[in-house]
C-alpha cells in the first residue's frame, strides 16, 4: 500500500507541475502539451496528475495564477516609502518587463480561448474576483484612490498585460509603447 504524501511533498509536486506546465507551454503551446508529459516531468504518474488537478486546463490556469502572484509580489516589492501613482506605474512597468521575459505568455493569444472555454464559468468568475482583490490590495498598499470602478481598473491592467501577446505584430518598440501607455493610464486611473 502506498503511503500518503505529506503536505510538503504535495506542494513540491504541485510546484513541479506548474513549472513543467510553464516549460511545455513555452515549447509546445496548450494544445500539444499532454498530461502524460507534464506528469513525467513532475515525477508522478498520469493517474496521480488528477489528484492535483482535475484537468490540464486547470493546471494551465494555475500556472497563470502563479505568474499573477509573481507580478503582485513585484508590485509590492517596488513600493517606496511614500508612494505616488507614478511609483505604481514604475512597479507595473517592472511587471511588463517580467512578462516579456516569460516567453510562454506570448502563446496566450492562441491558447487562452481554447483552455478558458474548458473551464467552469464559476471558476472563471472566482479567478477574476481574486485578481480584483489582489490588484485592489496593491492599490491600497500604495495608498492610491482610484478614479474608476475597481472592475474597470482590473480590466485596464489585464488589457495592458494581455497586449503583450501581439508583440510579434507590433514589433520591437512594443515594450516601450506599453511603458508609455502605463504612464498615460496611471493619470486617468488614480487621484
Amino acid at each position: 500500500m502506498r503511503k500518503s504524501l505529506s503536505e510538503r511533498e504535495q506542494n513540491a509536486i504541485k510546484t513541479k507541475l506548474i513549472e513543467s506546465c510553464r516549460i511545455c507551454w513555452e515549447r509546445y503551446g496548450h494544445k500539444k502539451t499532454g498530461v502524460a508529459e507534464l506528469a513525467a516531468m513532475a515525477g508522478i504518474s498520469t493517474g496521480a496528475f488528477y489528484a492535483f488537478f482535475p484537468s490540464k486546463e486547470m493546471l494551465f490556469m494555475e500556472t497563470t495564477n502563479a505568474f499573477t502572484k509573481r507580478l503582485v509580489d513585484i508590485m509590492t516589492a517596488s513600493k517606496p516609502q511614500n508612494p505616488t501613482r507614478y511609483d505604481l506605474a514604475v512597479g507595473f512597468k517592472r511587471c511588463i518587463d517580467e512578462a516579456f521575459e516569460n516567453k510562454w505568455i506570448f502563446s496566450l493569444r492562441e491558447d487562452a480561448e481554447t483552455f478558458l472555454r474548458k473551464l467552469p464559468e464559476d471558476f472563471l468568475e472566482q479567478d477574476f474576483q481574486k485578481d480584483l482583490l489582489d490588484i485592489t490590495a496593491v492599490v491600497n498598499l500604495y495608498g492610491l484612490v482610484p478614479k474608476v470602478a475597481p472592475e474597470e481598473m482590473v480590466a485596464v491592467f489585464h488589457t495592458l498585460l494581455m497586449s503583450i501577446n501581439v508583440t510579434d505584430i507590433i514589433g520591437a518598440p512594443h515594450r516601450q509603447a506599453l511603458h508609455l501607455l502605463t504612464d498615460s493610464v496611471i493619470v486617468n486611473l488614480f487621484e
